[in-house]
């Protein structure tokens, strides 16, 4: 991908969600979504917020290097509102995201983990129109499977919740 297309769609991405932040539609975060399928057991939603405001990559240099790997904002505008948060890790290769890993403190992953991954996952997919990698890393890599299908479930089951 050219660099200014990278830069271009980077750009347009930090732009959904910083629109879904301040928006008054009705939005929910990554998280809120993911805990249809259980709670995960890190240190918590203000600590992961503290991280990820002090890591943020240079958009320019995630256009124009071979590799980085950076949290990305990411926002996708739906029927029902606003999806969105800050993946932990995105590898970008050339400009195109190719991975997304969410990274855990703990080693054991289940369904929450699973979910958070990959909304994602299809966060990215739909801002950059490419399918990436998902993975859960903490102690251990997961390669996260089928994570299209566990992306839709999780957000059909939280619709369901909130009587969508």
């Amino acid at each position: 991908m050219p660099g200014s297309l990278a830069l271009l769609l980077l750009e347009k991405s930090i732009e959904r969600f910083e629109r879904a932040r301040s928006s008054k539609e009705a939005k929910y975060t990554v998280t809120q979504v993911a805990k249809i399928r259980g709670r995960g057991k890190g240190m918590g939603t203000e600590a992961g917020r503290e991280l990820h405001s002090k890591l943020w990559g240079d958009p320019e240099l995630i256009a124009r290097e071979r590799l980085v790997s950076t949290p990305l904002p990411l926002a996708w505008r739906f029927r029902f509102g606003w999806l969105y948060g800050v993946a932990d890790q995105v590898l970008f290769r050339e400009g195109v995201p190719v991975r997304v890993a969410e990274v855990k403190s703990y080693t054991s992953y289940r369904g929450y983990e699973r979910a958070q991954a990959s909304l994602y996952g299809l966060l990215v997919e739909l801002n950059w129109g490419v399918r990436p990698r998902v993975e859960l890393r903490g102690a251990r890599i997961v390669e996260v499977k089928g994570w299209e299908e566990i992306a839709l479930e999780s957000l059909e089951l939280f619709l369901k919740k909130i009587h969508y």
